[in-house]
């Protein structure tokens, strides 16, 4: 059989030797003796060991230790020296491991996909959305396939499908996977990583979309005529520039509204810190209780410490259906309409956003008043890298004023612009002080 050092350019030559002669291939170690590289007709190639237990009259036995492209040459060469240690001192690697894959075949990735979730356990949502990625539907296809047979086709199918729906949900459960399949390897519960190597989706388009002015306007009359909870929801959004879920999931024990006070716990947000959130006079408005309380009286939802909750235990849902009303309602106030042939909004100045741009405009609204970028991330619970650590603990303490001021100053700003012929009485300025604080 032919021999020669097992390399990438010689593998690679192999492999197309192998699609033009459309036969298998097989080339031998000229150094290590048993390893070896076999390539097939269809573009397939694998390094392999081959040894003889027993004596003369025993048959050789092989045993594959990864294929070209998750393991390089280098690496395949080392497995093959270990393999074959194992071998010189009287083990069978090749019945072991054929073994080690029938315990395997039992155990099925979502199994697998649970006691990795429990073993590396964390607090907040970041985690919680972990979850529901890895153990979701898009995974589903592959949850009752033992985790041993997984290959790299298997999660890029995967991840094609959710592509073609959201490369940023592609690259996120690609993120999520890596860390498993590490995990599921140093474990044995899988041979090789399906994962090593494997290109990640694109990163998704960091957006910059802001509502201005006249969209701001449309999008306060539209949110009337939306349905309770989510009149309040967008509105507060919109005030306080928080996340979606932390407004869906506020509790009244929460709030101190005689202070104008809302603290989100740490297991609330998305980076697990305590955000303390000064609550301005519009804000404050809309969590009435005494009001809210009726509403849900009148409308027969159940009460509870759940402020948006219609059931009395658990956060609303039907956003999707509640951002569409508010759209079309938009749409309308700002001379657009929905053309079902195109499949989207024509005519007119409204233009497509997402509730996430909410925050941003809150953000950029802020600054174009004066307020520092800083007191900015502040106000937003974002910690840039200036602000991680101990540094960040003793800032947010020494901006609480500052960041009470420029809430109130932003309440101020959207009334005004939802009402600009009523008296700019409430604007708010921030004095030198706050704004160095």
């Amino acid at each position: 059989m032919a021999t020669a050092n097992i390399t990438k350019r010689v593998v690679d030559g192999l492999r197309t030797q192998a699609k033009d002669e459309g036969r298998t291939l097989y080339l031998w170690d000229a150094d290590t003796r048993g390893f070896g590289v076999l390539a097939t007709k269809t573009g397939s190639v694998s390094y392999f060991v081959e040894y003889r237990l027993g004596g003369r009259g025993a048959k050789n036995k092989r045993m594959t230790i990864g294929k070209h492209g998750v393991v390089t040459p280098d690496e395949a060469r080392k497995l093959a020296k270990e393999e074959l240690g194992k071998v010189a001192r009287g083990d069978d690697v090749a019945q072991a491991k054929k073994e080690a894959r029938a315990k395997l075949t039992g155990q099925t990735l979502k199994e697998a996909l649970t006691r990795f979730l429990a073993s590396n356990k964390r607090t907040g949502r970041y985690w919680v959305h972990k979850e529901a990625r890895l153990l979701g539907k898009d995974m589903e296809p592959l949850h009752g396939r033992p985790v041993a047979s997984i290959k790299r086709g298997d999660v890029l199918a995967v991840l094609d499908k959710v592509k073609a729906r959201s490369e940023a949900a592609a690259r996120l459960l690609f993120v999520d996977l890596r860390p498993f399949f590490k995990w599921a390897v140093e474990r044995e519960l899988m041979e090789t990583n399906p994962a090593a190597e494997m290109k990640p989706p694109a990163a998704a388009v960091k957006r910059d979309r802001v509502l201005d002015d006249r969209e701001i306007k449309a999008f306060w009359e539209a949110a009337s005529d939306v349905a309770w909870p989510f009149s309040s929801i967008y509105r507060l959004l919109l005030l306080t520039g928080c996340r979606r879920q932390e407004a869906a999931s506020a509790r009244w024990s929460e709030l101190d509204l005689d202070a104008g006070l809302w603290t989100i716990p740490g297991e609330r947000t998305k980076n697990g810190r305590e955000h303390r959130l000064p609550l301005a006079h519009q804000a404050v408005a809309i969590l009435d209780r005494e009001a809210i309380e009726a509403t849900k009286a009148r409308r027969g939802y159940e009460d509870g410490d759940l402020i948006f909750s219609t059931t009395g235990t658990t956060s609303p849902s039907g956003f999707s259906k509640a951002k569409r009303a508010l759209d079309l309602r938009m749409a309308a106030l700002l001379g657009s309409k929905w053309d079902d042939k195109a499949e989207a909004f024509v005519g007119g100045k409204f233009k497509p956003w997402r509730i996430h741009d909410l925050r941003r405009t809150a953000a950029t609204g802020m600054e174009d008043l004066g307020i520092p970028t800083h007191i900015v991330e502040t106000a937003l619970n974002h910690v840039s890298g200036a602000k991680a650590g101990i540094v960040g603990v003793y800032q947010r303490a020494e901006h609480r004023d500052a960041v009470a001021a420029a809430f109130r100053a932003w309440d101020a700003r959207v009334m005004q612009i939802v009402n600009p012929e009523a008296p700019a009485t409430n604007v708010v300025h921030l004095t030198a002080r706050e704004k160095h604080h």
